[in-house]
């Protein structure tokens, strides 16, 4: 059996479920390509578009939330099927497809249900057409097609959302969420082992992430610095030397610990040696913090992560807060109550969620056996 994984290069928020699903199903023995949606119909300029946007977009928060709100309607849905079956796209959708044969398409993000979908049922083709909404809580009503069989979402929050653009119960499965495998296998140490691994200082720590494309702001720890806290912070994320220089520089003098590893391969452990994550968040870094129990602090909330705030308020397991002074006051009640920190804690236990790559794919493996 061939499973084909499309993400759209977009932020990783969508390669890295695709990666984590691909690895297991590598593992037992199937077939299973990771591929670019748009290198894959060999759509060029839409591949530069998506990710040029996104980039955009994470520099102007503001003005994404505005215009993704807006333009996130049935009238782009009727656009995005229009331009699938477009000569071009048409055409390079066969190529690929006649290329590879898959049994089972399953798209990462949004577009690949919209386009895979159109396309699948203009030709007839018998091919099983599955979307993982990677947004965890939500899907883009622009991306709405009947002809997906099933919509995975790993959240009961994202399954009320769906049902409400009109997929029928039939098509959404609650799913597990696919941790990457280096997060699900990996040791769960003591805070105070992974800061030893890690040689960071045993005190309190907050891990600042500013994801996969390295946009994200210093307001919070430039407040930090104001309040004349003596936490330690670790940046990570994608950074250039100017970066790091640059969260050195405003730190520089103050009470806090500083350091800016950048992009790291170990998140996992940074996780584990950290009280809370903070900053700019894809539903990955979210996700991955949340199955580590530890708490984030989501200071700036973009369209896709717009029911994040519903599902903390409904758990209990983080915080969504722009206000850098609100943001602080948070902090420090969290680090200075151990019965606050003992209660957070406790959420954890009760979270309507599964994190697991492996359980996915014996969900996704299920379905698509099933309807063979």
């Amino acid at each position: 059996m061939t499973i084909s994984l499309l993400y759209v290069d977009a932020g990783k928020g969508h390669y890295v479920p695709a990666k984590a699903m691909s690895d297991v199903l590598i593992a037992r023995g199937y077939d299973a390509p990771v591929e670019d949606l748009f290198i894959a119909l060999d759509a060029r300029f839409w591949h530069w578009f998506c990710k040029a946007e996104w980039r955009f977009f994470l520099k102007h928060p503001v003005l994404e939330r505005i215009i993704h709100g807006v333009s996130d309607n049935r009238i782009s849905n009727v656009i995005l099927r229009f331009l699938a079956k477009t000569k071009s796209i048409r055409t390079g959708f066969l190529a690929w497809y006649n290329g590879r044969k898959p049994n089972v398409i399953l798209s990462t993000n949004f577009l690949g249900g919209v386009i895979i979908g159109e396309l699948a049922a203009y030709y007839k083709l018998d091919v099983k057409v599955y979307v993982y909404a990677a947004d965890a809580f939500n899907n883009p009503v622009a991306g709405f097609h009947p002809n997906v069989d099933k919509m995975f979402i790993p959240s009961f929050v994202g399954e009320e959302n769906l049902e409400r653009q009109g997929y029928s119960q039939d098509q959404i499965i609650r799913s597990p969420f696919p941790l990457q495998q280096s997060i699900e296998k990996m040791e769960r140490v003591s805070k105070r082992e992974a800061r030893s691994l890690l040689d960071l200082e045993d005190r309190f720590t907050i891990l600042y992430n500013l994801g996969g494309e390295g946009i994200g702001s210093d307001r919070l720890i430039k407040r930090l610095v104001k309040e004349e806290v003596d936490y330690q912070i670790v940046v990570v994320g994608k950074t250039d030397e100017h970066t790091k220089e640059h969260f050195l520089a405003i730190t520089k003098d103050s009470n806090l610990r500083v350091h800016v590893p950048g992009f790291v391969t170990n998140i996992g452990m940074y996780m584990l040696a950290s009280d809370i994550q903070a900053g700019k968040a894809g539903a990955n870094a979210l996700m991955e913090s949340i199955a580590l129990r530890r708490p984030f602090l989501l200071s700036q909330v973009l369209y896709a992560a717009r029911d994040t705030t519903r599902f903390f308020k409904r758990n209990g397991v983080g915080w969504v807060e722009s206000s850098p002074k609100k943001q602080v006051e948070l902090i420090k009640t969290y680090a200075q109550s151990e019965e606050v920190r003992a209660e957070m804690d406790s959420h954890f236990d009760k979270l309507p969620l599964i994190f697991s790559a492996e359980a996915f794919v014996d969900l996704l493996l299920r379905n698509a056996n099933q309807s063979r």
